[in-house]
């Protein structure tokens, strides 16, 4: 899309046929090219043949010396590891099926930034999942290779018996809606800003098709950020009931939801489970159910006009007064002023 929208900005006449040919044209007329030539020799040998302006948009195999803009891996790695230690993991891994160089770079930093901040790294090809109940890992944050493995990921562990999020949280990359959303559990997934490096890399050869010298010959665009969805929205619990506890609270907090109910989402009695839960997370089954009605109601207060009643129902409440005591308790204000409070600030950077 990126690459796209600069033709049309430069008018370009953009011809993208040959992306869906597996065979090179034995000649091609044009200005200039961006490829992605992967580890193919050949694809390198075509381009250099042609003797046009060539700029790549693929990982460095180390077989050309075109420019080249590319996803920052390493600021990837980055945000995935905040994630997870902003949760309490100590053990992360990276997810993989097909040894290739992006899946290389990508475990190669995650495993990097997960020493650097302390944590436990593990090379989690997929037909180790199988095998991860039977070794001291859980839980463990998972980041895969590109959102398909992620997808190939998540039924491998359901295959298996292991919980998602709650053993095994997942992660992907490129954030593709249409596999991310209607998984089994949605993906989370780290948006890499493709549409930044395709419209980089046009630029890029744009400037060299105009007989400029380029003052970078590598560019890497850092992504946008983590998209969270369900596979990743938990805290790192050791305690499988727990677990599946705070995995019953996260898909029904908005509801009348009591303490029995969540007791009957386990397999313990519900004074065991106090027990276990406050051990776990240091506050009780109620304080988490509260907090997370709570948040709900400050994104709706700040991004909806919903009126006070509306948002109280809508997060489990059942009615304002009970909205206002509790959101005084947690946020140290009432809801309307709350929303006041947003909307000054939201004003005042415009």
């Amino acid at each position: 899309m990126g690459v796209a929208r600069y033709a049309a900005q430069a008018g370009w006449a953009l011809e993208d046929a040959y992306t869906q040919l597996r065979s090179l044209p034995e000649k091609w007329e044009g200005d200039g090219i961006i490829s992605f030539h992967g580890n193919s020799l050949e694809f390198v040998d075509w381009l250099k043949d042609t003797r046009l302006p060539v700029v790549d948009m693929g990982e460095d195999q180390g077989i050309s010396d075109f420019p080249r803009v590319q996803t920052d891996n390493r600021r990837i790695a980055e945000l995935a590891i905040e994630h997870y230690a902003a949760r309490g993991y100590k053990n992360v891994g990276f997810a993989w099926a097909f040894d290739t160089t992006i899946a290389r770079r990508r475990s190669e930093a995650l495993a990097t930034v997960a020493a650097e901040r302390g944590l436990n790294f593990f090379d989690v090809p997929l037909e180790r999942i199988g095998r991860l109940a039977r070794e001291p890992v859980l839980p463990l944050g998972l980041l895969a290779a590109h959102d398909g493995i992620a997808v190939r990921t998540l039924r491998a562990c359901e295959d298996h018996g292991l919980l998602v999020p709650e053993q095994v949280a997942i992660m992907g990359v490129d954030n593709f809606e249409y596999r991310c959303t209607p998984a089994s559990i949605p993906l989370s997934s780290i948006d890499p800003d493709q549409e930044r490096v395709g419209y980089e890399a046009a630029s890029m050869l744009d400037a060299l098709m105009s007989g400029h010298m380029l003052a970078q010959r590598a560019i890497r665009i850092p992504p946008v950020g983590l998209v969270e969805r369900d596979s990743t929205d938990m805290a790192a619990v050791e305690d499988v009931e727990v677990a599946r506890a705070l995995r019953f609270i996260v898909q029904n907090f908005h509801k009348d939801l009591g303490l029995r109910d969540v007791a009957r989402a386990t397999d313990i009695s519900l004074r065991r489970l106090q027990t276990r839960f406050k051990a776990q997370l240091e506050r009780t089954i109620l304080q988490e159910i509260n907090g997370r009605r709570v948040r709900h109601a400050q994104a709706l207060l700040a991004q909806t006009g919903k009126k006070i009643h509306v948002v109280a129902g809508e997060c489990g409440f059942g009615n304002s007064i009970k909205l206002i005591r509790v959101f005084r308790q947690y946020v140290g204000t009432s809801p309307k002023r709350y929303r006041k409070q947003v909307g000054e600030i939201n004003q005042a950077r415009l």
